[in-house]
């Protein structure tokens, strides 16, 4: 599980971290909003623990930039005790709420109960498409087909954020990493050849802005 905590106090951070760590997962830090929606848009997550009461923006306004954009489940960490600022937590599309001061452990379990089930069996269910992460395998209509590392790596990265559209730079950046220098059109042959293998229309251009999973399919 790839989480990122989100505190102004980095004792918080550090402690939770450490937790998630020792259970296998891997965490990125931050303690401020802006660094945290960078983070958000150039990383593959699967948890956002993130703090409301932030020095450079509310903890509202993240989650909400969040959900928009991604399925990511998000537990939101505060002081606030009140009923209404859970309400409107929760109205800002968080998943849980927890009130400091709180238990790391608690957390964590709270984390991976949250978890789909199709993440914890490692598997993408995108109508007769079923996308094996750990195995790196793909099936449609139960039949094995073959994709380069780099076909696998935006199919998943698409499939993973089927609310999100990528442009060029972002498949660039998150597939071939920020150093490469590799021209954006390398990424419009992958998608040719991703079309071309799946033989449905899985993949939507959205004009002038990049590629999203068609909005007509369905994720199970």
């Amino acid at each position: 599980m790839r989480v990122l905590i989100v505190d102004d106090e980095v004792k918080i951070t550090n402690v939770l971290s450490s937790y998630f760590e020792k259970n296998g997962d891997y965490t990125y830090i931050t303690h401020t909003g802006e660094s945290a929606i960078q983070i958000v848009d150039q990383v593959p997550l699967d948890m956002i623990i993130l703090d409301l009461m932030l020095p450079d923006m509310a903890g509202e306004d993240i989650c909400q930039y969040v959900k928009s954009n991604y399925d990511i489940p998000v537990i939101m960490l505060t002081a606030k005790i009140s009923i209404d600022d859970k309400i409107k937590g929760f109205e800002m599309g968080a998943d849980d709420y927890v009130v400091k001061p709180f238990h790391p452990k608690e957390i964590l379990v709270r984390a991976e109960r949250l978890l789909p089930d199709s993440h914890k069996k490692q598997i993408i269910t995108l109508e007769r498409l079923e996308i094996y992460k750990d195995e790196r395998k793909v099936l449609i209509n139960h039949q094995s087909t073959q994709f380069t590392p780099h076909e696998f790596s935006i199919l998943l990265l698409l499939a993973e954020n089927p609310k999100k559209v990528f442009s060029r730079d972002d498949i660039i950046q998150k597939i071939f990493g920020f150093d490469s220098d590799i021209n954006p059109r390398i990424v419009d042959q992958h998608i040719k050849n991703i079309r071309k293998k799946m033989k449905e229309d899985y993949i939507q251009t959205v004009f002038g802005l990049g590629y999203k999973i068609n909005e007509k399919v369905k994720q199970e």
